[in-house]
């Protein structure tokens, strides 16, 4: 299995999850011509993407979802509500294929690939990360939520590979230039989590099994790739964790490529 974030950050996410015969996009908050130039710089097969999941219908993770899905004739499944809103927000059209609907902590099959979404905290509808097995191997992707319950801790504990956000450092945010009330909404339960939240879940989270993991959804105006990357690796040494592989990502930017 191999994993790459193609972008990610509030400019647009991606991220596809490579198996043996088939792959899985999660999110495309990119235009196609971007998303298609962005895998291009990848080893990773655009031919072998045969599904798409879609985390929430925020612009920066549907964007591009609809057009995605209908050039590569991918099967789409996210809840019902955000499926309403991809309608409304006319990423899909009612001459689409059928979106499939999936329930939080209910697993479904995909081919070569299992998946579970469970919920999160954040500001639209019914959000979702996901747990991907494949084989007995996962990834867990868990980005835009302000707060992670205890009940979703114990499910996605000790994966191989974690996608996981560390968005802000709280004081570059509260020094930007963004509005009030968006710094209120980040720093809030539904908004995002900070480089220190991210770390400390990742603390409660990691196991024996964990190997990698990427740093996502970093923000632009109130954080940078060295202050994320030394937040988090200060707090797993703190907490005598010093067996993982932080990879950082970025905006329009390919991640590594890593395998498992």
């Amino acid at each position: 299995m191999k994993v790459c974030l193609l972008s990610s950050g509030s400019v647009g996410n991606a991220i596809v999850i490579e198996g043996e015969e088939s792959a899985v996009l999660i999110d495309c908050g990119l235009t196609f011509k971007k998303f298609d130039e962005l895998i291009q710089k990848t080893k990773l097969d655009i031919g072998k993407i045969k599904y798409l999941l879609v985390t929430h219908e925020h612009g920066d993770h549907i964007k591009g979802a609809g057009i995605c899905a209908r050039k590569l004739n991918l099967e789409m499944w996210a809840t019902e509500a955000t499926i309403d809103k991809l309608y409304s927000k006319k990423i899909l059209r009612s001459s689409d294929n059928e979106p499939y609907f999936v329930e939080k902590y209910t697993p479904y099959q995909m081919g070569e690939f299992k998946f579970m979404p469970f919920p999160l905290s954040h500001d639209a509808a019914d959000p979702v990360g996901f747990i991907i097995k494949h084989k007995e191997k996962k990834v867990v992707v868990l980005t835009d939520t302000g707060y992670v319950s205890r009940e979703v801790m114990n499910y996605i504990k000790n994966a191989e590979i974690y996608i996981l956000e560390t968005n802000h450092n709280v004081e570059m945010l509260h020094m930007c230039n963004r509005p009030w009330q968006l710094k209120q909404r980040i720093l809030s339960d539904y908004g995002h989590l900070s480089n220190e939240e991210g770390a400390h879940i990742l603390c409660k989270i990691a196991g024996d099994k964990t190997k990698h993991v990427f740093l996502s959804h970093l923000s632009q105006e109130a954080n940078l790739q060295d202050l994320a990357f030394m937040t988090v690796k200060n707090i797993l040494k703190d907490h005598n964790i010093q067996h993982l592989n932080l990879h950082m990502t970025y905006p329009m930017s390919p991640s590594s490529v890593v395998e498992i």
